[in-house]
């Protein structure tokens, strides 16, 4: 695994301000320009600071750019897990695979919201698939792999009928169509077409036929 320099530790309150600046500008820019059309002095520029910073507190460009990736990143990781988690503890409830399905399926389709903080996300990892400046690694460790965990876990606890592999192999089919959502929405934007389906729509379609497609998956003996 890729070994990655450190922000520069100085705890102070006018340091975090700077970092944060950097960060949100150049995950804008970056998701609306891309890498390479991107540069220190358009985001320093905008975050209102010296260019010199970002080699002070990141180490340059590409580093900026692991760190602005890494911490969106988490940030939804954990919104993800979050949602699993509630689906599955609802103050002594019996947890469902319906509610399991529709509490992750709407926290990850979230970001397509236009007044969404997370709406640059999806431009990003658009752009990432298309031109990649970043280690696999990355996506392994800060999203998909603990997510994939928490979600096989869960889906579990309410159907203990179903294996392990199994479960794994759902999820990523779950992931498989969210995806494609993602980027036909996209795609419909781009062309100035209006949205087919409402978010709401998108969501309770994905439940009915994930649902199906989940118990198909257990044991003939199985009910």
């Amino acid at each position: 695994m890729d070994s990655y320099p450190k922000v520069v530790s100085q705890p102070s309150e006018g340091r975090m301000q700077t970092c944060d600046r950097l960060l949100d500008v150049s995950e804008r820019l970056f998701a609306e320009r891309g890498f390479r059309a991107t540069s220190v002095r358009d985001i320093t520029s905008e975050a209102r600071c010296n260019i010199a910073a970002v080699n002070y507190y990141f180490g340059g460009k590409d580093n900026l750019y692991r760190e602005m990736f890494r911490r969106r990143l988490r940030a939804l990781r954990e919104e993800r897990i979050e949602s699993i988690r509630r689906a599955v503890d609802q103050d002594g409830a019996t947890p469902s695979l319906e509610g399991l399905l529709r509490a992750f399926i709407t926290t990850f389709l979230r970001p397509l919201a236009d007044e969404s903080a997370d709406r640059f996300y999806f431009q990003l990892i658009s752009r990432e698939l298309v031109d990649p400046h970043l280690s696999p690694d990355i996506f392994l460790a800060e999203m998909i792999e603990p997510v994939q965990n928490a979600w096989t876990h869960a889906l579990r606890a309410v159907m203990p009928d179903l294996d392990e592999r199994s479960a794994r192999l759902c999820f990523h089919a779950l992931v498989g169509q969210l995806l494609h959502v993602v980027k036909v929405q996209k795609l419909l934007g781009s062309q100035g077409q209006k949205e087919q389906w409402s978010a709401q729509e998108l969501v309770e379609h994905i439940v009915r036929f994930s649902v199906g497609g989940i118990r198909a998956c257990l044991p003939a003996s199985c009910p």
